[in-house]
């Protein structure tokens, strides 16, 4: 082989896998998706190069070169445990609210479509008290009358009704998102149907003493499970308009696109909703004689606080500084 030529037929190849690794040295999240896949390629490249170089007995010089650029390289590429978690912790720092912040509007239609129908149930009530017992579960009116709320046999179990709650909570968040391929209309039978349950329990519960024990249970992890069920649903709706509204794309090549996003939404929900499981396991259903009914909606409030204040504010500098610079 013919070092000098060889030196000169990949000697651009080799600056450029420096660059790039010099670049993603700094900040490897500052590069593009193109920029990567060259990064990989250039790598596969270069381990080659150095192959070859090796094997022709080539100049030291060169073959420390060429040593030190394929290890920098691969140190990049197979990014050890804790740099993973280091852009984990990014995406629910930054990229999670801000796509929240970005699809508004399909989890808003999921909030609306889940609300009506609850509406429905407390208006129907109001004119027909007994229309309750068509829709709502056989037996609560009366249990509810005797001061029986089933909120409280949860206590006895926590651990494993924590974890019944929060698998229950994923699978109905996953459901109404994976509902949205049938064009939307899954997501908005799951979350009308979803409505009207609880609409009907509420109204229940409203007609009996029982009222305020009923939301000092529901608020504390309503304040995390709601908004998360609702991003979901959102994430369906977005499957469904990629469906009903390509554009100027096929519909296979939209959902492919839409649904990228669609799945960032669900993943970042799955955290909240482990997090309200655990509270609606052990904080939720703590009799009033442990736990007071007004402590349960201040603590249910300075969550939902919290929670606002992450979605609306969470990466916004950082998205400043960038908009900024470019």
């Amino acid at each position: 082989m013919d070092v000098t030529q060889f030196v000169e037929q990949h000697r651009t190849d080799w600056e450029r896998l420096d660059q790039l690794a010099e670049r993603a040295s700094r900040a490897l999240g500052g590069l593009s998706k193109v920029d990567l896949r060259e990064l990989g390629a250039l790598y596969r490249q270069v381990s080659s190069d150095l192959a070859r170089v090796q094997s022709a007995d080539a100049d030291p010089e060169l073959l420390e070169y060429l040593t030190n650029l394929v290890v920098r390289a691969h140190g990049i590429i197979y990014q050890p445990e804790r740099t993973r978690l280091k852009y984990l912790g990014a995406f629910f720092a930054r990229e999670f609210p801000a796509l929240i912040r970005q699809e508004w509007r399909p989890i808003l239609l999921a909030l609306v479509v889940a609300v009506l129908p609850a509406f429905w149930c407390y208006l129907m009530a109001s004119l027909d008290p007994q229309f309750l017992n068509t829709v709502a579960p056989p037996g609560m009116r009366e249990r509810l009358e005797r001061g029986e709320l089933w909120v409280y046999r949860i206590n006895p179990i926590k651990p494993a009704a924590s974890s019944f709650i929060m698998t229950n909570n994923i699978a109905v968040t996953c459901t109404f998102f994976a509902l949205g391929i049938a064009f939307g209309a899954g997501t908005l039978w799951g979350l009308a149907t979803n409505g009207i349950h609880f609409g009907s329990i509420a109204a229940l519960v409203g007609q009996t003493r029982m009222a305020q024990e009923f939301w000092a249970f529901v608020v504390p992890h309503g304040a995390l499970e709601i908004p998360a069920i609702l991003i979901g649903g959102g994430a369906g709706f977005i499957l469904g308009a990629a469906l009903l509204f390509p554009g100027d794309l096929r519909r296979k090549d939209a959902l492919v696109m839409r649904s990228r996003v669609a799945v960032k939404l669900i993943l970042g929900c799955v955290p909240i909703l482990v997090i309200a499981g655990v509270i609606e396991g052990f904080f939720s259903p703590l009799p009033p004689a442990t736990m007071p009914p007004g402590a349960k909606f201040v603590v249910g409030t300075v969550i939902f606080t919290l929670f606002l204040l992450y979605i609306l504010r969470a990466g916004r500098a950082r998205q400043g500084r960038m908009t900024k610079s470019q």
